[in-house]
C-alpha cells in the first residue's frame, strides 16, 4: 500500500478521493483534514466504511500507526474499495507541516440541555427510523446516519445544526459528513443517547401498543 506525502495527499483529495480518518473520534474533533469522514477503527469499521463511503471513490486513509496495517489489510481484503494510499506520518505530520485543518465542536449532555432551552438550531436525530419512532428528543428530525449524504443536499447551509445518535462516535461521524458537504455550523452531542435522557430535555415516547404517545418532562424547549 502506498504511503503518500502531505502535498500529494492534498492533491488527491482535491481530485475527489474520499478521506477516511480512522483515529478515535475524540481525537478527530480536535483537528482533521478538511473533507475527512470520521470512521474510528473498531470491529465494525469495514461495515461503516461500506455504508458511508461510495464504492466509486478511491480511498485515502488517515490512521494511527498502531492500527494502520490492520486497517489497510481489512480494506484491501474486502475487495470493496480501491485504496490509493495512506498519509505518511499520519495527521500530526500534516498539521506540523502547516496545512489547513478543520475541527468539530462537541457538547456533553448538560451543555446540550442548556443550549436546547436557550439557543435556536435545527436538531437532527441520526439513529435509524425504528429507534426514532419509538422515542426521540422533542422537536428533533430524523436523518439516519447512512442517509445523510443523500439528504444533506436538501438542507440549508446557513442554519445551525445539532446532531445526536446512540453514541458520541456516531454523532461525530455525522458531523464530519455535514462538514464535508459544506455545512459548517454544526455541533455533535458527544455522549451516549442514554445520557441525554438523564437531563430535563423533553422526549417524545411511544407507549405500548394500543396506548397513546406521551411527552416528558412537561417543560418545553425554545423553538429550534
Amino acid at each position: 500500500m502506498e504511503k503518500i506525502e502531505p502535498a500529494e495527499f492534498a492533491a488527491l483529495a482535491a481530485k475527489g478521493h474520499a478521506i477516511v480518518d480512522a483515529r478515535k473520534s475524540e481525537v478527530f474533533t480536535e483537528g482533521f483534514i478538511k473533507g475527512s469522514v470520521s470512521i474510528p477503527f473498531s470491529e465494525n469499521f469495514l461495515v461503516s466504511v461500506d455504508e458511508l463511503i461510495s464504492h466509486d471513490l478511491k480511498l485515502l486513509v488517515v490512521a494511527d500507526e498502531v492500527n494502520l496495517i490492520e486497517i489497510l489489510k481489512m480494506l484491501k481484503g474486502s475487495g470493496l474499495f480501491e485504496v490509493a494510499g495512506y498519509l505518511d506520518g499520519g495527521y500530526d505530520t500534516w498539521a506540523n507541516a502547516g496545512n489547513k485543518f478543520d475541527m468539530i465542536i462537541t457538547v456533553d449532555e448538560d451543555e446540550f440541555a442548556i443550549d436546547y432551552q436557550y439557543d435556536e438550531f435545527y436538531l437532527v436525530d441520526i439513529r435509524n427510523d425504528e429507534e426514532f419512532k419509538k422515542e426521540h428528543v422533542e422537536d428533533s428530525e430524523n436523518i439516519a446516519l447512512i442517509d445523510i449524504e443523500q439528504i444533506i443536499v436538501e438542507l440549508e447551509n446557513d442554519l445551525s445544526y445539532y446532531l445526536y445518535g446512540n453514541t458520541a462516535a456516531e454523532a461525530i461521524t455525522a458531523a464530519s459528513l455535514f462538514k464535508k458537504n459544506g455545512i459548517q455550523r454544526v455541533r455533535a452531542v458527544a455522549v451516549e443517547y442514554e445520557k441525554i435522557k438523564t437531563t430535563n430535555i423533553p422526549f417524545f415516547s411511544v407507549k405500548k401498543k394500543g396506548s397513546s404517545s406521551t411527552k416528558f418532562p412537561n417543560s418545553g424547549p425554545v423553538e429550534n
